[in-house]
Formats: C-alpha cells, sequence, structure tokens
C-alpha cells in the first residue's frame, strides 16, 4: 500500500514540473499578415482588439490580442504581430501555461498596456489557444 501511495505521489509531482515548461520555439514563420483571421468565433457582438488600437489605451488599461509571437528577442521580450501591425510584449516563463508555441501558431495573449504611440508594450498575464 505505502508503495501505491509513494508512486501516486511521485507521478503527481513530476506532472507539475513539466507544467513548468513550455514557451516560445524560434525557427518557424508565421503566415503573411493577409492571411491571419480577424474576430473571436462565436458571439456576433464580440469585438476583436488590434494592435493599431491599444497604441492609444490608457496605461494599466487590459486588452486581448490574437495573433502569432514571431521573434524573442531577449529574455521575457517577444515580437507579436496581428494583421494591423507588431507589438514588443513581455511574457513570463508563467504565461505560457507549460505549452510551447511557434510563428506559425495563432495564440490570444491578454495584459496590460504601458506606454503610448510606437512605445506601447503590452505586460502579458496569459497565453492560450484562441
Amino acid at each position: 500500500m505505502k508503495k501505491v501511495i509513494l508512486a501516486s505521489l511521485l507521478v503527481m509531482m513530476s506532472a507539475g514540473v513539466s507544467a513548468e515548461e513550455g514557451g516560445y520555439k524560434a525557427g518557424d514563420t508565421p503566415p503573411p499578415q493577409h492571411k491571419q483571421d480577424a474576430g473571436y468565433k462565436g458571439s456576433e457582438d464580440t469585438g476583436q482588439t488590434h494592435i493599431d488600437q491599444i497604441r492609444d489605451f490608457r496605461q494599466g488599461g487590459y486588452v486581448t490580442l490574437e495573433g502569432y509571437i514571431v521573434k524573442k528577442e531577449q529574455g521575457e521580450r517577444y515580437q507579436f504581430r496581428d494583421n494591423t501591425g507588431t507589438l514588443p510584449i513581455i511574457a513570463p516563463k508563467k504565461t505560457f501555461g507549460g505549452k510551447t508555441y511557434t510563428a506559425e501558431d495563432k495564440v490570444r495573449v491578454s495584459g496590460k498596456v504601458q506606454g503610448k504611440g510606437h512605445k506601447t508594450t503590452l505586460h502579458v498575464t496569459q497565453i492560450e489557444e484562441p
């Protein structure tokens, strides 16, 4: 009985360790900008926020964008792109939720807007599949 409990604990602990993995894998190329879809699937009245719109948002405003992480710059800094442009994002490892994404994977990023105009950055709190 003790062996079964010990084995169960080891399996649960190893699952937690693998959940910390994930991130961004460079090398793939995203689809061209004009091939990206806009909008959420489901509700007709839900609007899609785009990069060109958030450059004038208030500091600390919370937004969700859909697009592609196209490049890792350094540390937790990445380049994010949707069909309206590119935006630097800061995404800590934990925001990937243990998954690894490439430039070909469409993702939904949520976070807080920092800066104005061309100095706008998104501090990501969550990354998921749309």
